[in-house]
């Protein structure tokens, strides 16, 4: 199983880089992921007025303006969690793992996700969207058509997220019974050197930390490299 970026985005974002995590897990078990933590630091110390002026959920709001998608309508997958974060109450707990890279984002601000690889078919690209691909959100049996030129994470089959880093499917979400998961890392232009491998390496000391799993493979995409081998299925 292949995952590639389309080259086209690389125009649009020269110095953009896709963190790759293959990972086996044992999502069974909660141990200290920190996330209460890193939530109420954030609560005490997040140095702006607004989520949107910190320049980690900037650079999204600024590449979704270009990319034609509305940044105050659609909020990136990290600025939602800043938000919930910020608001208070209690933070919703989902199992270990998704916990886990959370609390990673959370901690860099950094969109993350997760993808079960065992529900995925074929190759996986980050891409355009030829357009009526179909997506179902997470939770949801309510098939949507996705729009053409849309950014997408996609299988051969179906789209996984939508704009980007916005909303993830349903079939592949991560439970407690995934043996196996495929997590992106995507980091924008414009941010420190190194902050890629910085979450990375913090992704993968946490999950042995905590014993949920191990790292199978990690690779970083970049315009010069633009697809990396994630399963041998």
């Amino acid at each position: 199983m292949l995952f590639s970026v389309d080259e086209r985005l690389f125009e649009h974002f020269p110095e953009l880089k896709i963190g790759c995590l293959v990972c086996e897990i044992n999502n069974t078990q909660y141990n200290e992921d920190n996330l209460e933590d890193i939530i109420r630091d954030l609560k005490l110390n997040f140095p702006f007025q607004k989520p949107q002026e910190h320049p980690n959920i900037k650079v999204w709001r600024d590449a979704f303006n270009k990319l034609g998608i509305s940044a105050s309508k659609y909020y990136s997958s990290v600025e939602s969690l800043l938000r919930r974060a910020l608001k208070g109450g209690p933070f919703p707990r989902i199992n270990p793992v998704v916990d886990l890279y959370n609390a990673v984002s959370l901690k860099h601000l950094v969109p993350m996700g997760g993808h079960a690889i065992s529900p995925l078919e074929g190759d996986i690209a980050l891409c355009f969207a030829n357009g009526g691909e179909f997506f179902v959100p997470m939770d949801s049996n309510d098939a949507e058509r996705v729009d053409a030129k849309e950014v997408v994470y996609k299988d051969s089959k179906e789209v996984l997220t939508r704009r980007w880093v916005w909303r993830q499917c349903n079939k592949d979400k991560v439970t407690e019974q995934t043996a196996s998961v495929f997590i992106p890392i995507d980091v924008m232009p414009g941010l420190s050197d190194g902050l890629c491998e910085t979450v990375m390496a913090d992704m993968e000391q946490m999950l042995v930390k905590n014993s949920y799993g191990k790292v199978l493979m990690k690779d970083i995409l970049i315009k010069t490299k633009t697809s990396t081998l994630i399963s041998k299925n």
